[in-house]
C-alpha cells in the first residue's frame, strides 16, 4: 500500500490535473493586455446540455466525485496557504453562498441572467457573494446590480479573465486586480476585502499581492465541477450531501444559453438547503458570524 504522503500527492495532481484541463492557457507574463483571442476558460466547457455525450457526462461525474471523496476541505490545506478560506468553523446551522464568473460573459452579450438569479434568492430569503469577473460587466446594467446590492448580496473580485493568473507576475496581477476593482467600484464603494482565483490557480505572487492589500483568498468546501458537468439534479444531490454548517457553496453563474443549467442547480439547492434548516449567507455574513 503507497505510504499516505504519496497518495496526498496524487489526490493533489489530480485535483489540479481536473480544474486546469478546462483552461490551458498560454499567458504572456511580459503583457497585462493578452490577445482579445487568446482562449478564455469557458471555451471548452459545454455551453447547453446537449453539447457532450452522455458518457462523456457519467465519466465526468464518476472522476469528480473520486476525486472529492477525502473531501475539499481536506485537499485545501494541502493545496493552499493556511490564510485561504474554505469554510467557517462553526456549530451553526448557516452556510455561505458564492457565485463566479458574474456577471455575462463577453462572449454571450444577450445573455445576462442577473435579475432571474436576484428574483431566485428573494424566493429563498438567501444571500449569495458574487465574485465577479471584470469582462463580465459589460451588459450588465449598473441598476440591476444596485437592486442585486440593496437586496444584501454582495460583490468581489475574480480578475478581469477566465482564467488562470498563476504565471502572471506580481506587477500584472497587481494590474488586473486594480482595473477589476475600479469596475466594481462602479457598483459600489463596499467592496470586502475577499479575492477568489480563477480556476483555484494560485501562485506566490497572487498571495503577496492580497497579503498587502489586505484581501483574503477564498475558496469553498462545496463544489459539483459545474461547468463541465451539465446535470442541474445531480449537481444539487452531490452538494447538499457535502454541506456542513459553516461551508461555502459555489455554483457558476448561469446565463441564457451558457450554463443556463446553474439557474435550475440554485433553484434545488436552494430548495433543498432550506428543507435542512440552512441560513444562507455572504461570505462576509459567515465570516462576521463567528468574530
Amino acid at each position: 500500500m503507497l505510504p499516505l504522503k504519496y497518495i496526498n500527492y496524487l489526490f493533489i495532481f489530480i485535483y489540479f490535473s481536473i480544474l486546469l484541463s478546462q483552461s490551458s492557457i498560454e499567458i504572456n507574463k511580459n503583457s497585462f493586455n493578452p490577445p482579445f483571442n487568446q482562449e478564455l476558460g469557458r471555451d471548452k466547457d459545454p455551453k447547453v446540455i446537449g453539447d457532450i455525450s452522455k458518457f462523456k457526462l457519467f465519466s465526468r461525474k464518476f472522476l469528480w466525485t473520486t476525486l472529492s471523496a477525502p473531501g475539499i476541505r481536506f485537499l485545501n490545506k494541502l493545496i493552499f496557504p493556511k490564510s485561504t478560506i474554505s469554510f467557517i468553523d462553526t456549530n451553526d446551522k448557516v452556510v455561505a453562498f458564492s457565485i463566479d464568473d458574474g456577471f455575462c460573459g463577453s462572449d454571450n452579450l444577450s445573455g445576462n441572467m442577473v435579475n432571474e438569479v436576484r428574483n431566485l434568492f428573494s424566493k429563498y430569503n438567501s444571500k449569495a457573494t458574487f465574485f465577479v469577473t471584470g469582462t463580465h460587466c459589460h451588459s450588465s446594467m449598473s441598476s440591476d446590480v444596485r437592486l442585486l446590492l440593496d437586496d444584501g448580496h454582495e460583490i468581489a473580485n475574480h480578475g478581469m479573465y477566465d482564467w488562470s493568473y498563476a504565471k502572471y507576475s506580481k506587477k500584472d496581477f497587481d494590474a488586473d486586480f486594480e482595473k477589476t476593482d475600479l469596475i466594481l467600484n462602479n457598483y459600489t464603494e463596499n467592496i470586502p476585502k475577499w479575492y477568489r482565483a480563477p480556476h483555484a490557480s494560485f501562485s506566490k505572487a497572487m498571495q503577496e499581492s492580497l497579503y498587502e492589500r489586505g484581501y483574503t483568498h477564498i475558496v469553498c468546501d462545496v463544489f459539483a465541477n459545474d461547468t463541465a458537468i451539465p446535470d442541474p439534479q445531480w449537481i444539487s444531490e452531490f452538494m447538499l450531501k457535502r454541506i456542513k454548517p459553516g461551508s461555502i457553496l459555489l455554483i457558476h453563474m448561469p446565463e441564457k444559453g451558457v450554463r443556463e443549467w446553474n439557474y435550475e442547480a440554485m433553484d434545488l439547492t436552494l430548495m433543498g438547503l432550506q428543507k435542512m434548516g440552512y441560513k444562507v449567507v455572504t461570505v462576509s455574513e459567515l465570516y462576521n458570524s463567528v468574530k
